[in-house]
């Protein structure tokens, strides 16, 4: 399990293990392009609790888990029966904090550990999950399955470490002969 890459596991008091991976296609299975972008936001807003839960229940590996993080249950052999609501282990507010940091890992990447990655850090409205699974898929040879299993900072990874040059940030240090014309240029000015 890649923590550094977003991968979190969290363990019930009976044992059960849950693993949430903030992968590409779990990404884009939270909703449109645009509705992603939106859901981030609102785990930054006053619904923050509410959508934390559909986010961590729609990036669980578990088909289930309402023990975990709570949930509304439906009888599937009675309908007629009323919905029953089901708190879960783990407190809301540990919830609001799992579902960011999934969806930061899913959506922006962290591609140093500690740094911001290498976006440029403008808004966007929208996330296209399936551009990136091209992009990775074009770019690094992954096959879809595994493209669509990766999160957006392990892909941001591998795109440093295969194109190392292009995360190099802009020289600012003047070359020797930069700095030899312009000292010249000084001591001009000073002797004439």
């Amino acid at each position: 399990m890649l923590v550094e890459c977003g991968f979190f596991r969290a363990q019930a008091r009976d044992g059960t293990d849950y693993t949430f991976s903030p992968s590409l296609a779990r990404i884009a299975a939270l909703g449109t392009p645009r509705g992603i972008v939106e859901l981030y936001a609102a785990l930054h807003g006053p619904k923050a609790q509410q959508e934390a839960a559909y986010v961590l229940a729609t990036l669980c590996d578990q088909d289930d888990a309402t023990p975990l993080i709570g949930g509304t249950l439906i009888d599937p052999d009675d309908h007629t029966k009323p919905e029953r609501i089901v708190i879960g282990e783990m407190p809301a507010a540990e919830q609001v904090i799992l579902a960011r940091r999934l969806m930061h890992h899913g959506v922006i990447g962290q591609a140093k550990p500690g740094g911001h990655g290498s976006s440029s850090g403008r808004y966007a409205d929208s996330f296209n999950a399936a551009e990136f699974v091209s992009f990775a898929r074009v770019h690094l040879g992954l096959s879809s399955a595994d493209a669509e299993a990766i999160s957006m900072t392990e892909l941001q990874q591998m795109i440093a470490l295969k194109f190392p040059d292009a995360n190099k940030p802009e020289r600012d240090v003047p070359t020797r002969e930069e700095y030899e014309a312009f000292m010249s240029r000084v001591m001009g000015k000073r002797n004439g």
